[in-house]
């Protein structure tokens, strides 16, 4: 076997690895409480797929990752020498160490794959593995707040402003006799994480996007059109059942960017798009008004849900010393949460705050060269040549927008699987070759 078919074949059984794993998180949870046997092996597929691809890379002999390995390298070692200086429990490292592989080392894997032939049929299998998991992962949802509640009608009646717990005891596992699910049982928390796994959202936005424009733009696809509302629409339905304000609000402005650039490319008419949406409407405006009033009343009762108290809280708690405020608490360290009444966590809400409090201001800017790395070989004037790519640019862009403010997403496995996907879908070297087609 020569160097060329040595490294195909490593760097495609790494990227095959990875994503057998990743079809393993609809048996798990997307930050699950407790570490079984599935997880470990997951975390044993990824580390394999990660190793071969580590591997390619240096056969390949890339110079480029040489500065975003040592910043990763950095971001693994100061966190976790000051977490041992100041004793953080040990199983708080390992939980804060393993994500941080899922939003740094797995986009910029992805991203150092070979721009060869078979690139695109890589971005195909990716982007089918995140669709079939934010699909796969509503209905889990669906099928659990239905085992727990009766339907979901009664669920959003009990709901109000912000989720409950059904009326059986609160942990209280669910008989998950339906095979499809994927899940044998679950308790009420894990199956909401399900709903906020960063996949539902990416799906649901993106389908959306490519059903409109099979529907109004590609008549010969509008089987394929329907579908894909359907699946987008209903992957919308549960997050907003859930009451996730920024899933909601996020997938409507995308929407709307997305209208205006069918427009603007003269793809559709004003006159036909409209008509769409008044169909649409039509099928659409009760749950449309009853998921707004609930969003309004979220929005009064707890209005930014305590986000920046949270960050003025992680400030303060690196303030201690000079040490901490350089270098932050170290991985393991905690945050008393004014989220939670004060309660001790181990994580916040927010990318950017759960990065200072662990990493300090050089660890924040060491996250702002390593992201200055990444997209370095991107060129986002491609966005607007196809609108599969605008799809994905969209989807992907407010999953990376809920992880950095609103939602401990980025700890989830689908949070570096999609910044990895956009990165790949715009690398310099693929935008002048062949353009994707969507896999619908």
């Amino acid at each position: 076997m020569n160097n060329t078919s040595q490294r195909i074949s490593l760097s495609d059984i790494g990227f095959g690895l990875i994503i057998v794993s990743y079809f393993l998180l609809v048996f798990s949870s997307p930050m699950p409480i407790k570490i079984g046997v599935l997880e470990i092996v997951m975390g044993i597929g990824l580390t394999m797929g990660a190793s071969l691809l580590i591997l390619s890379l240096i056969a390949r002999k890339n110079t480029d990752i040489i500065l975003p390995i040592l910043c990763i390298a950095y971001f693994l070692m100061a966190p976790l020498l000051m977490g041992v200086v100041r004793g953080n429990d040990f199983a708080d490292m390992a939980r804060d160490v393993a994500p941080l592989m899922f939003m740094a080392a797995l986009p910029l894997l992805i991203t150092s794959l070979p721009q060869d032939k078979y690139a695109i049929y890589r971005l195909r299998v990716m982007l089918f593995a995140i669709l079939a998991v934010g699909l796969v992962s509503a209905l889990q949802f669906h099928h659990g707040i239905i085992k727990l509640f009766g339907s979901m009608e009664t669920y959003i009646a009990r709901t109000g402003p912000i989720p409950v717990m059904p009326l059986k005891e609160p942990n209280v596992l669910i008989d998950q006799t339906w095979s499809v699910s994927g899940l044998e049982n679950i308790d009420y928390p894990s199956l909401m994480l399900k709903c906020q796994d960063p996949a539902i959202l990416f799906t649901a936005i993106y389908l959306l996007c490519v059903g409109i424009s099979h529907v109004l733009v590609k008549p010969r696809r509008l089987l394929y059109g329907i579908f894909a509302l359907g699946g987008g629409a209903f992957c919308v339905y549960e997050f907003a059942a859930l009451g996730l304000r920024a899933f909601c609000g996020l997938t409507a402005l995308t929407l709307i960017i997305y209208a205006v650039y069918l427009i603007r490319s003269r793809k559709v008419s004003l006159a036909n798009l409209m008509a769409a949406g008044v169909v649409g409407l039509l099928f659409t405006y009760s749950q449309i008004v009853n998921f707004a009033t609930q969003m309004w009343a979220k929005q009064q009762a707890v209005g930014l849900s305590g986000r920046p108290g949270e960050l003025y809280s992680a400030f303060g708690t690196i303030s201690e010393n000079v040490a901490t405020l350089l270098f932050g608490v170290g991985w393991g360290g905690l945050l008393s949460n004014p989220i939670y009444d004060a309660a001790t966590t181990r994580y916040t809400h927010s990318l950017f705050s759960y990065w200072l409090l662990k990493t300090g201001i050089v660890g924040l800017a060491a996250l702002v060269l390593f992201v200055s790395l990444l997209i370095r070989r991107v060129d986002l004037k491609y966005v607007w040549k196809s609108s599969h790519r605008l799809a994905v640019f969209l989807a992907a862009s407010a999953v990376i927008i809920i992880g950095l403010f609103f939602e401990p997403t980025y700890k989830m496995l689908s949070y570096g699987l999609i910044v990895g996907l956009l990165l790949a879908e715009y690398a310099k070297p693929l935008a002048s070759k062949q353009e994707p087609n969507t896999i619908f």
